[in-house]
């Protein structure tokens, strides 16, 4: 396999082994921010085409890493605005329910948890081990469901969950299935319609290695004729790239996610350094970054059971991801380790009392045997 660690920046003393809490930089997306300064620094070089090329280039990017046409994508600042496209967009009446997990991320709970000041119903699966299965949703769908909402990849646990079978049930209770697979697209191989997903929101800073504040929403065409838009982004109403003829009576709206774009959608900081992310990434592979973390992933699993640690549900292959969480004896013991282990210069994050472990391309099997000495 080929080192990729030249195209990163020295973390040195750190060792960095927490992609799922924010992805660094690759040196290609510094180089693309620097150009995107030289533009707001002479706006004299900024001409109308860069305010649609580069959302054009983006959004054409996004959308093989969700087996997605480009017209499916809406660009967003985050998971949030995904999802709450569509909470925001259906039309809910009082006794509708939607259906979550208890261990979603905030983003993928409290936007539904919200709709209960309209009288919907939220029901939320607790199950032991925090991983949902098809046999903890099954019961609470009703043909009263609207929306089933889960995560992908736990954030908490890395476990990763047979979304297909997920999107199977919610289309058998006529509901609509809402992933957040922010902590899964860019490091494995993700396909919205095979999976049933209606709705897919992202945040691109962890595992697509782009800037805080920066994501997207796959919104399928079936879904996207039942969400009212809420706000008009004017970049969006067709004939809008030439500035100087704008409709004044009435706009048109093309039949694409892109009106569900955020306003003021082509932020050259945040975008430049995206494209240049994703052009990394499509360059190595999908393919190729979970292979890596998993070869990794795999050697730190083995030290942990030698050392008898106990390992969160993703070290079950049904449930792999490139997330693997950890904890000690106790969960004071955990936090007590973790602070350790900061200390001795080892990126890693604290989760409901689990140590998560993240590595990229960038890490080496030297790195993962480190934290093991110290453990």
């Amino acid at each position: 396999m080929a080192d990729y660690r030249g195209e990163f920046f020295d973390f040195a003393p750190v060792i960095f082994l927490d992609c799922a809490y924010h992805g660094p930089f690759p040196r290609s997306a510094v180089r693309r921010i620097e150009q995107a300064i030289e533009l707001k620094r002479n706006p004299a070089k900024m001409e109308a085409h860069h305010f649609f090329d580069i959302t054009r280039s983006v959004r054409a990017r996004l959308a093989p890493l969700v087996g997605a046409a480009p017209a499916d994508i809406a660009l967003t600042n985050s998971a949030t605005q995904g999802i709450a496209a569509v909470a925001n967009g259906l039309e809910f009446q009082a006794g509708d329910e939607v259906v979550l997990a208890g261990g979603n991320f905030p983003s993928n709970l409290f936007t539904w948890l919200h709709l209960r000041r309209q009288g919907v119903e939220v029901k939320v699966a607790r199950p032991a081990d925090t991983c949902p299965r098809p046999d903890d949703i099954a019961p609470l769908l009703t043909r009263r469901s609207k929306v089933l909402a889960l995560d992908w990849v736990s954030y908490t646990t890395g476990a990763r969950i047979d979304v297909a079978a997920f999107g199977e049930l919610a289309h058998r209770a006529g509901a609509v299935f809402v992933v957040d697979a922010t902590q899964g697209v860019g490091a494995m191989e993700f396909d919205a319609a095979k999976v049933s997903a209606d709705a897919v929101a992202v945040a691109a800073y962890k595992w697509l290695l782009g800037p805080y504040a920066t994501g997207f929403a796959y919104l399928a065409p079936g879904l996207r004729d039942r969400l009212d838009l809420q706000t008009v982004n004017w970049l969006t109403v067709e004939g809008s790239a030439d500035f100087d003829s704008l409709p004044v009576d009435e706009f048109h709206l093309p039949p694409s996610a892109e009106i569900f774009d955020v306003p003021d959608t082509a932020n050259f900081l945040n975008l430049y350094a995206l494209e240049a992310s994703l052009e990394f990434i499509q360059s190595v592979g999908v393919k190729t970054v979970t292979a890596h973390c998993r070869r990794l992933l795999d050697r730190l699993a083995e030290g942990l059971r030698a050392r008898g640690f106990q390992l969160s549900a993703a070290a079950e292959p049904a449930h792999q991801s490139t997330i693997l969480c950890f904890q000690a004896e106790s969960p004071e013991a955990t936090r007590k380790l973790h602070e350790r282990l900061r200390a001795r210069h080892f990126a890693v994050s604290l989760r409901h009392d689990m140590i998560r472990v993240s590595p990229y391309l960038y890490n080496t099997e030297d790195e993962i045997d480190a934290l093991l000495s110290n453990l």
